[in-house]
């Protein structure tokens, strides 16, 4: 069985790219230069999940994150 690496593990990486004449940026998290331009490849087989109207720390738990799943599931209708 894999083990889910620890978030510490990971750095952020920042990628450019350019979009109707003007240049945007996205973060990776990764653990390796390596790694990252490997997720980054991968990004041409994603799809757009939504919005992020908010983000909650994982210190909050079980229960904002049942809260945010909840308002996400009905903003979607």
């Amino acid at each position: 069985m894999r083990s889910v690496p620890l978030v510490q593990e990971f750095k952020p990486f920042l990628f450019s790219y350019r979009y109707e004449g003007a240049e945007w940026n996205i973060e990776i998290p990764a653990r390796s230069w390596e790694d990252a331009k490997r997720r980054a490849s991968a990004l041409a087989l994603g799809k757009c999940e939504g919005e992020v109207i908010a983000r909650i720390p994982a210190r909050f738990g079980l229960v904002a994150r049942l809260t945010a799943f909840i308002r996400n599931a009905i903003s979607q209708r």
